[in-house]
């Protein structure tokens, strides 16, 4: 891996399975002086540490034990002497557990290990920490009032983010290579310990934060975890052949990682259910309404038909209580229009005898009488009166052009409704 020279003096300094401060500090300098990574030379460094220990372990182990090239590597029970296998957990003859002191040592370091690597992380274009926004009033206004806009947006959002993959940093990748590299130890205990605490790292989500960038991050973690959990249970397979009782914690810690893995994905499932189902009833609903309002504006224009013919015919009392039944401000207002222009049409027409006769005072006193009552209440239903209260105002301005100037009287602005 390394040049042959550094690779002498780290064989020289395992030689005897331990490393100490000076040792570590000529291997560290010699590195550094070859450009070696130092995080990188001292990951390596412990792995290849761990590794002559198993080794010098294994040695002694052998030394009380044959070997076959049949059964494989084999031991003695140290309480019974009845020979076990290499991955055993107990002794199959008198149900002694198999203990590796140090190794569970090397598992807390291993922790203690993804730690120091975590530490050394930087805020870099990799961090995955979020800005959390606050949601302002005026996004509350923008979602009341036009979520049929907000909502495709933020669908269209939402797809796009959960299709980028998260945000991952040098430190990350040394700490997932750490993880998945580190060797599974072979005892009871050993197995216990370390299943009990790579099952520690899995994160539960709420529903709250499920699509979230952090979520995603942990989500991306988890499955690193769970990998290391199944590597765990593969070799408790093996090595726990004659524990059953054992094997089945293993198989219950095993399989509550698994569970809050599923979990966390039918969380997401869940929404994303939820959420396409809302958009589905929110569009059906658009289309039963729109076919609602289709068939009600049909029925208002029959309505107001009938209303136009009424007036026609100078039936306005029949026509005022067709107008009772409608509901459509708009039709309403513009059929009283029409109704109020022909009622004082006819009485514009009815003045003319006044002006054969050059009444003009009495015309006068009668055409201030003749005024417009408003009807409407908003500015679009007022745009539709204004057209027949424009009409009145134009053959009442006719009669009064009519008059002898000192007779004529002022006639009111079409903006006066």
């Amino acid at each position: 891996m390394y040049n042959e020279q550094l690779e002498k003096l780290i064989e020289m300094a395992l030689m005897d399975g331990e490393l100490t401060e000076k040792e570590k500090q000529v291997l560290f300098k010699k590195a550094e002086a070859m450009g070696v990574d130092f995080d990188e030379f001292e990951m390596v460094l412990d792995a290849r540490l761990f590794e002559k220990q198993e080794s010098m372990n294994q040695n002694t182990q052998s030394n009380a034990a044959p070997k076959s090239d049949k059964l494989g590597d084999i031991r003695k029970c140290p309480a019974c002497g009845a020979i076990a296998e290499t991955f055993a957990t107990k002794c199959p003859e008198c149900g002694t557990e198999f203990r590796n002191i140090e190794a569970s040592q090397n598992i807390v370091k291993f922790f203690e290990k993804l730690d120091e690597v975590e530490s050394k992380r930087e805020d870099s274009i990799y961090d995955t920490r979020i800005n959390k926004s606050n949601i302002g009033f005026g996004t509350v206004l923008l979602w009341l009032f036009f979520w049929y806009i907000m909502l495709p947006f933020k669908l269209i959002g939402f797809i796009l983010n959960k299709s980028k993959p998260t945000k991952w940093s040098t430190t990350d990748s040394r700490k997932e290579e750490l993880i998945l590299n580190f060797p599974v130890p072979a005892s009871r205990e050993e197995i216990m310990e370390f299943l009990t605490l790579a099952s520690s790292k899995i994160n539960s989500n709420s529903y709250f934060n499920v699509f979230s960038e952090e979520t995603k991050y942990k989500n991306t973690w988890n499955k690193i975890w769970l990998k290391k959990i199944e590597q765990i249970h593969s070799k408790a397979v093996l090595a726990m052949k004659d524990d059953k009782k054992s094997f089945e914690e293993v198989n219950k810690i095993s399989e509550s990682a698994r569970y809050a893995v599923k979990n966390n994905n039918k969380k997401v499932l869940h929404i994303t259910l939820g959420f396409v189902a809302l958009i589905a009833a929110l569009i059906i609903w658009g289309i039963i309404s729109s076919k609602i309002d289709d068939s009600h504006l049909k029925e208002q224009k029959e309505l107001k038909s009938k209303v136009e013919s009424f007036i026609k015919s100078t039936e306005y009392d029949k026509a005022e209580e067709i107008i009772a039944t409608m509901d459509n401000e708009n039709f309403i207002v513009e059929l009283k229009s029409k109704i109020q222009l022909d009622e004082l049409t006819n009485k514009l027409n009815e003045l003319e005898v006044y002006l054969k006769n050059k009444e003009y005072s009495k015309l006068k006193l009668e055409l201030e009488k003749l005024t417009w009552t408003k009807i409407s209440d908003n500015y679009d239903s007022e745009r539709i009166e204004r057209e027949s209260f424009k009409i009145f105002l134009q053959k009442k301005k006719a009669i009064n052009n009519q008059l002898p100037e000192k007779y004529r009287i002022e006639i009111e602005s079409e903006y006066s409704l």
